[in-house]
């Protein structure tokens, strides 16, 4: 569960009892408990943003300690890098607006206040049983170690949230809110369980005119749920993949009809596509991502390293389920700790091996799959294939791996056969729909069984892989499981006989093609094979589990996107950005080298971050270039992956320049990679002249999507217009003269991401709790300090953030062996820590699980002295208090209770400067001429400052007292607008007025205020 960052943290008020009256139905005329009560907004990437009704609200409150107390943030492969909790959230969304829309069409349903709350909770709860890798654990994992027991993670979802109830006290929360404990947890646990299909009624939660509720959150009749059209459009989503179907037109279009004596949802008939076209997206999904070859294979390898891992000490996974304390605990950190256990722990090194292999790349290769006529035993397979191997050769059976997997538009029926229909005409009747009412072009059979072979044998020899593959296809002729229907296979290009020996296909193999991404951002994106040698590295492969935007998440909850995509990004741009350059001027002399040290510079320019990215960074006081360059040469420490780069030492200190960043408008050039007449290279990677450069594109872009954020900036056209000019007699980069707005949206974008986001006064509340964990940890965790484990005389000594010893900086080299086994998991680690020596630690994380965080009493801007010396606002919001406190003698607010919190924002490249100051243009009928753009050529509604301060106030007591503190804090802002002399403001008119001519009776209010001290009594006020 996720908070909103408009009210993350804060308590929710009591609600008046009477209006949760169990049983009580929510009448159509009189909505209050819709209209008046405040909302909870999350932000959504979907919906941009979700306002929940005071339900949900109640909702939160009850339901976020499931979540956060403690957090399960599972990454799931069915949410494309999506955190669980996030789903749960929107999920939760999603139900309401099905209930309201029932609810307002159709009020004689007799929809219960206790109704909406106990669905939505069902909804919210629905996942919480997931475990590591989601349905790897439950559809693999359990399979093979437990096969005496049916166990699915529904079961585990309800068993989850009983331990919630007893663990955290929720049933008198539950009872407060009008539930009636003995038949709504019923209720609940039904609509986890996915209620029933047919036959006489046996529900006990809710009576047989309630049936329909049953099919809202999983619907065992027909598949069509909330929990599907949100997976599917969420998944679309992050995996950047069209979406067939318009649930927003389900949604809309549910009505209640009476079927067979019991009242199902049902659908107008003219949507029955769109229900098709639902069902398509499923079986899409299934077959480019959640079963994708390569994947899947992934799948399986983690699962046989969880399987070899199972039962060792310190490793009882299996055991997990049948202790929910113990499964709480359980979730994708697993992974990182099988990794990075000791070499000394022989009992896991097998498993360790496989999870070095999927980081590293070495798969077992994929080598074709064939549709199978029915569903068919894998040893009857595995049987045939061996029957046809055994006189080759070459080829050995060991060698290779069959797997028979299915997949379709569901449970394998017409999508249509069990959804009742509507007409417009009438309404209230339910009607079925043919197949032929629909299309006549749907396909005969909507579910498939395939047959994969995988090459286990590790090898890069295309010779070797090719006959495979042509084995294969000889093994599906004539074979009588294959469905070969009435298509042809595809031309073998030479005859395979298993008599002859297999000789070289070609003297100069060709070079390997560019690898293709499908990227939620720019679409099918493809990379160099040389830059694959990087990606396939465990260095790189950790930037999959540092996310973006650190503790973001925590408050946007589509914000769990990581580094490794962000650096596919920058490499993507950077190739872009040179090409474009390069076409435009063929007599730059950049050759193919120059462009390969670019996009490694791109690609590599994370590979620094810590866990949770920049929080880190602050941690650790360390530069992020430094510490990428120092993990880069660790990289290249391979000689062999060095060979195949072919990177000489300038090309290698290119790169790191690349890094770092050059000041390319010095008078003296600064760099030794390139010379100057190459300049332009150093601003494409991260630019220290403008700032316009592939990085801030690809994360403006990035991040936007998935915050959810509208993006006002359109990378594209300024990557198109740009062009190679001189500028001083020096090769820079510039821009048509038409995009000029375009540069400004850029820095618009950064301002409205940094006030929005980045420097959310939640998120640097949570950020904040986090950094003094790792401080607090880093003593006992030494892997997280940038200080040296073994501490030798003659060492550089420097002292530990929180002051409390001196210690000696570690080598770059240990550095680089310490980040490398740091991930975001490092957050579940001290959080499921037992040792005492973590007690504080521990402590400040579940105070951000549990939402026991300080309170944002309010902000205000500042001036830019106040922001250099936080002391002087500090001393007036202190002053501000002694005088509340004064006109306030039953209140007292201690100064040791608030903290000041100061930041900047930029709306340009550097502090306060017009961001057009360095940016340079060329005209479309002068191209080789660079100008700046002239004041008139601009919008005049430009601002005229770029740079602002804000000062934020956070109270730490969780008490009645943070409305008081509210209060003072708004009453000391507006008292800013009047100077010491409030009579003299009153004369010079500096005190607002309305229209009529009247002052200002909140201004009065503050006059009045700001003049008692020259009165000999005291009257308390409050505004």
């Amino acid at each position: 569960m996720t908070h909103s960052p408009h009210t993350a943290g804060d308590s929710i008020s009591s609600a008046d009892n009477s209006l949760y009256s169990h049983g009580n139905s929510i009448s159509n005329h009189s909505p209050q408990w819709v209209t008046h009560s405040p909302q909870l907004t999350t932000h959504s990437p979907l919906t941009a943003r979700n306002s929940l009704s005071s339900h949900s609200e109640q909702l939160t409150f009850l339901t976020q300690r499931a979540t956060h107390s403690p957090q399960r943030a599972i990454h799931s492969p069915h949410s494309a890098g999506d955190s669980l909790s996030s789903i749960d959230d929107s999920l939760s969304s999603h139900t309401e607006c099905l209930l309201r829309s029932l609810h307002d069409n159709q009020p004689k349903l007799n929809i219960t206040k206790q109704d909406f709350l106990c669905v939505q909770i069902a909804a919210l709860c629905h996942d919480m049983g997931h475990g590591p890798f989601s349905h790897l654990f439950d559809g693999m994992f359990i399979p093979e170690v437990r096969p005496g027991i049916t166990w699915e993670h529904e079961k585990a979802s309800v068993s989850m949230f009983h331990c919630m109830r007893k663990k955290n006290g929720l049933d008198k929360e539950m009872k407060h809110y009008g539930l009636n404990l003995d038949e709504d947890i019923e209720f609940i646990q039904e609509l986890i369980l996915k209620g029933q299909k047919d036959g006489q009624w046996s529900m006990k939660g809710r009576t047989e005119d309630k049936s329909f509720l049953y099919e809202i959150v999983a619907n065992k009749l027909n598949g069509i749920d909330v929990d599907k059209w949100d997976y599917l459009a969420r998944d679309c989503h992050y995996l950047g993949l069209p979406k067939a179907f318009d649930h927003q037109r389900l949604l809309k279009s549910a009505r209640v009809c009476e079927v067979n004596k019991r009242k199902h949802i049902c659908f107008r008939d003219k949507v029955a596509e769109n229900i098709y076209g639902m069902f398509h997206t499923r079986y899409t999904l299934h077959r480019q991502a959640l079963q994708h070859k390569i994947g899947y294979i992934i799948d399986v390898k983690i699962k046989d390293a969880l399987v070899l891992a199972d039962g060792k000490p310190d490793f009882k996974i299996s055991d997990a389920i049948d202790n929910m304390l113990e499964y709480t605990k359980l979730t994708d950190h697993v992974f990182d700790q099988i990794l990075h256990q000791s070499n000394s722990n022989t009992d896991l090194t097998e498993a360790k091996g496989i999870l070095n292999d999927i980081l590293k790349r070495r798969l077992p290769k994929f080598v074709g799959e064939a549709r199978l006529k029915e569903e068919v035993l894998k040893e009857e397979l595995c049987n045939y294939w061996q029957e046809k191997i055994m006189g080759h050769q070459t080829l050995r059976d060991k060698d290779f791996d069959i797997y028979v997997l299915g997949m379709g538009f569901g449970e394998g029926n017409e999508p249509i056969k069990d959804v009742y229909f509507y007409s417009k005409n009438e309404p209230n009747k339910a009607f079925k729909m043919e197949k032929y009412q629909v299309s006549s072009l749907k396909p005969k059979k909507f579910h498939e069984w395939l047959v994969r072979v995988y090459n286990s044998k590790h090898t890069d020899d295309q010779n070797i892989q090719q006959t495979v593959e042509e084995f294969f296809h000889e093994w599906c002729k004539n074979n009588k499981f294959i469905d070969s229907g009435n298509y042809a296979f595809i031309c073998i290009c030479r005859d395979v006989t298993t008599e002859s020996p297999v000789g070289p296909l070609s003297s100069t193999p060709p070079r390997d093609p560019k690898k293709i991404f499908n990227d939620p951002i720019y679409g099918q994106i493809e990379l160099d094979p040389l830059l694959m040698e990087i990606i396939d590295t465990p260095q790189f492969q950790r930037l999959r589990h540092i996310k973006q935007l650190g503790g973001t998440y925590l408050v946007y909850p589509g914000a769990t996107h990581t580094r490794f995509e962000h650096s596919l990004g920058m490499a993507y741009l950077a190739g872009r950005m040179i090409n474009v350059l390069k076409e435009k001027r063929d007599d730059l002399g950049i050759d193919e080298k120059d462009i390969l040290c670019v996009q490694i510079a791109a690609l590599c320019y994370n590979l620094g971050h810590g866990p949770f990215s920049h929080l880190y960074e602050q941690f650790y006081h360390e530069s992020l270039k430094l510490t990428s360059i120092l993990i880069l040469e660790d990289i290249l420490k391979d000689k062999g992956l060095k060979g195949k780069l072919q990177l000489n030492e300038k090309d290698l200190t290119f790169i790191k320049e690349l890094v770092n960043g050059v000041f390319t408008s010095n008078k003296q050039w600064p760099a030794k990679g390139r010379t100057k007449d190459k300049a332009f290279l150093y601003e494409i990677v991260i630019n220290k002249w403008n700032g316009i450069a592939v990085r801030r594109w690809d994360y403006f872009a990035r991040d936007c999507y998935h915050l959810g954020t509208p993006n006002s900036f359109d990378h594209q056209r300024m990557l198109k217009s740009a062009r190679v000019c001189k500028v001083n007699g020096r090769n820079h980069i510039c821009f048509r003269d038409k995009v000029a707005d375009s540069v400004y949206d850029m820095f618009k974008t950064q301002y409205t991401l940094y006030s929005q986001a980045y420097q959310h006064k939640i998120v640097n509340i949570i950020e904040k709790q986090f950094k003094e964990a790792l401080t607090a940890a880093q003593d006992k965790l030494t892997k997280i300090s940038p200080f040296t484990d073994s501490p030798s005389q003659g060492d550089v000594h420097q002292s530990t953030s929180n002051g409390s010893r001196k210690r000696k900086i570690a080598s770059g080299e240990e550095r680089v062996a310490k980040l490398s086994k740091l991930t975001d998991h490092i957050f579940e680690e001290i959080l499921y820590s037992t040792d005492v020596e973590l007690k504080d630690a521990r402590e400040k994380l579940e105070d951000v699980v549990k939402r026991r965080l300080p309170k944002c009493v309010g902000e205000t801007r500042i001036t830019e002295e106040e922001f250099n010396n936080k002391q002087i606002l500090q001393d007036k919001w202190n002053e501000a208090m002694i005088q509340w406190n004064k006109l306030h003698p039953t209140v007292f607010l201690d100064k040791k209770d608030f903290d000041i919190e100061v930041i900047q924002l930029d709306c340009t490249f550097s502090k306060g400067q017009n961001p057009f100051d360095s940016v340079y243009f060329y005209r479309k009928r002068n191209p080789a001429e660079a100008f700046k753009i002239k004041t008139y050529e601009l919008s005049s509604l430009l601002p005229e400052e770029f740079t602002e301060y804000v000062g934020r106030v956070n109270y730490r007591k969780n008490s009645g007292e943070q409305k008081d503190a509210k209060e003072c804090f708004k009453w000391w802002c507006l008292g800013k607008v009047l100077s010491s002399d409030p009579v003299t403001d009153w004369r010079r008119g500096s005190i607002a007025v309305l229209q009529s001519g009247a002052p200002s009776l909140l201004l009065l209010g503050l006059l009045y205020i700001q003049m008692l001290p020259l009165f000999t009594f005291k009257v308390g006020l409050s505004i």
